[in-house]
């Protein structure tokens, strides 16, 4: 087909949608929708793989966690067996550190958050409700490497083992209780208990609209004094090289089955698991997501290719005549198919490009309302516009196919 023949063709089947504006509009809204779905669907699914994998970066490489059960999400279904384990201690810890020569650095860490009453951390007339308290040892900075002392120090073993009451915080905490002055050196009320700043941490932002600013951390023995009914630790090993990571993981195991008295025939009653284990849950979470994403936007295709077939259906009889006229005056077969093709595909790419539009929109809302993080993934857009053409070609493939077999004769003389 001539090239200027193509473009008359091309022309007439943008003309004829332009004249039907309102009905082409309400065609392509299920195109929109699943377009929509994909980019915005995809644009938060990319943002969070890539702001959860900064965060496995910060804690930083070769680390072994240790835990009561596997990670996961349960729900509060644990089965009776795991609800009847012990709680790992910071005995545990220590006798990891001590008996494990591929460990080089080991700390248990606690978190306590309470929802009611709120946990309430004052300096004079300010106040923070609900941060972060975190009980570690004085070694957790050399292991998580995400953090960072900004402004004086962490605090020392024999604070830690003499349950000092002094506290490094983050820059939340020193941007709400000490808007003007220093915070070093200055004495927090936790609960009625007075803490001693001795450390502020450098700004780490949000992870998945959560504030990891908004923290206070404490050594793990003052924590135990505070929150005595607070047991259930995680212990986080470092180990000196990627090569000793499965001979560590052996050797943690093998300490914590004769301190937990495990028996040789049965199981273990903790579990041992890397960065790439959480990874490999996270990246299922987020695989789930993507499919139920995949399942809604291919729903909203289909609607659209449906909607797309049964209006051009109706041009094609709306149109009769004027395909009888254009074959009587030497248009071809070919000619009308790729006429009412490219009517279909203009439709849907039209439908495509502006759910494109809409789902960047409605990603930077996400973004705006949750702090969740988003990342517009190009090869979705092209994917995007991909499927909706691809649409508009396979729905209107039946019609034009009707139009092209009108019989010149007939068509001339139809009512």
């Amino acid at each position: 087909m001539k090239t200027g023949l193509l473009k008359e063709v091309f022309l007439m089947a943008v003309d004829s949608l332009r004249q039907n504006k309102l009905r082409s509009a309400l065609t392509i809204l299920g195109i929109v929708i699943g377009v929509l779905t994909i980019v915005a669907m995809v644009a938060v699914i990319e943002g969070i793989n890539a702001s959860f994998s900064q965060e496995l970066e910060a804690m930083g490489s070769n680390i072994l966690f240790v835990s009561k059960q596997e990670p996961g999400i349960h729900f509060g279904h644990d089965s009776e067996e795991i609800r009847k384990r012990k709680d790992l201690t910071v005995e545990d810890a220590e006798a990891i550190a001590r008996q494990c020569p591929s460990v080089s650095i080991v700390t248990a860490q606690a978190h306590f958050f309470r929802f009611l009453p709120p946990v309430r951390v004052k300096f004079r007339a300010n106040e923070v409700e609900n941060p972060t308290i975190t009980g570690v040892n004085h070694k957790y900075l050399q292991i998580y490497e995400g953090y960072a002392i900004e402004n004086g120090r962490f605090f020392t073993a024999a604070e830690d083992l003499n349950k000092r009451e002094v506290c490094v915080i983050g820059s939340e905490l020193v941007d709400a209780l000490f808007p003007n002055i220093q915070a070093i050196d200055r004495t927090l009320i936790v609960e009625n208990r007075k803490m001693l700043v001795v450390g502020t941490l450098t700004r780490r932002g949000e992870f998945l609209g959560h504030s990891q600013d908004n923290l206070l951390i404490m050594p793990m023995k003052t924590f135990q004094k505070f929150y005595p009914g607070f047991e259930n630790l995680t212990i986080i090993a470092k180990i000196a090289s990627t090569r000793d990571l499965d001979k560590a993981r052996e050797e943690i195991i093998n300490v914590l089955r004769i301190r937990r008295r495990v028996k040789v025939s049965e199981d273990n009653n903790f579990a041992v698991f890397s960065q790439e284990t959480i990874s490999g849950l996270f990246s299922q979470l987020t695989g789930a997501a993507f499919l139920v994403m995949i399942i809604i936007s291919s729903i909203g295709l289909l609607v659209g290719g449906i909607g797309v077939m049964n209006i051009m259906l109706v041009s094609v009889k709306e149109r009769t005549r004027e395909i009888g006229l254009r074959k009587a005056i030497g248009a071809r077969r070919g000619e009308i198919k790729r006429q009412f093709l490219y009517e279909a595909m203009i439709l849907t790419l039209s439908g495509g490009i502006i759910g494109i539009i809409l789902g960047v929109a409605v990603s930077f809302i996400i973004k705006a309302a949750s702090g969740l993080p988003v990342s517009i993934n190009i090869l979705s857009v092209v994917a995007a516009i991909a499927m909706s053409t691809s649409v508009g070609l396979f729905f209107g493939i039946f019609p034009a196919s009707q139009a092209a077999k009108l019989d010149a004769v007939e068509a001339l003389h139809y009512e």
